[in-house]
């Protein structure tokens, strides 16, 4: 089965005092973290910072790189080839103001929302980000946040 492997930052930010997730909407329709390919040599950190910045016009961001989270998932591809897809997330701490000035990438993302943890569950697309979300809230909690 051929495979994909893919990088990204899940947005967080606090509005107050409370935690809130950006998440993006894919010109294909579905909501989730923004993500995207390696280019070149690029690190898997480099390439979430890249794609953040790219996807979204956020660039100040303050990474939490341990611990790294995965989705894994299997996807079609109109060929009717399976693949198998990797995604990893780091977290990453915006400053409220710096949240406040999204810059989309019209070529990639057709919307993004700022959401508090239960309402970007709703939206987000697909099973395996919702669980992605749970067990970042879980990781949280468990640091008292």
């Amino acid at each position: 089965m051929p495979t994909d492997f893919s990088c990204g930052i899940i947005p967080i930010t606090q509005r107050h005092g409370q935690r809130h997730y950006l998440l993006v909407q894919h010109h294909a329709g579905h909501w989730a973290f923004p993500k995207g390919h390696p280019e070149g040599d690029e690190t898997p950190i480099e390439t979430a910072r890249r794609e953040l910045a790219e996807e979204t016009g956020l660039s100040r961001v303050s990474l939490v790189t341990t611990p790294a989270f995965d989705e894994r998932y299997a996807f079609t591809k109109r060929s009717g080839a399976v693949v198998d897809k990797t995604v990893t997330y780091y977290l990453g701490r915006i400053e409220p103001e710096a949240a406040a000035r999204l810059k989309l990438q019209a070529a990639e993302v057709a919307d993004a929302k700022w959401l508090r943890p239960a309402a970007a569950r709703s939206l987000m697309t697909f099973d395996v980000g919702k669980q992605l979300l749970d067990e970042i809230e879980r990781f949280l909690s468990g640091l008292g946040e």
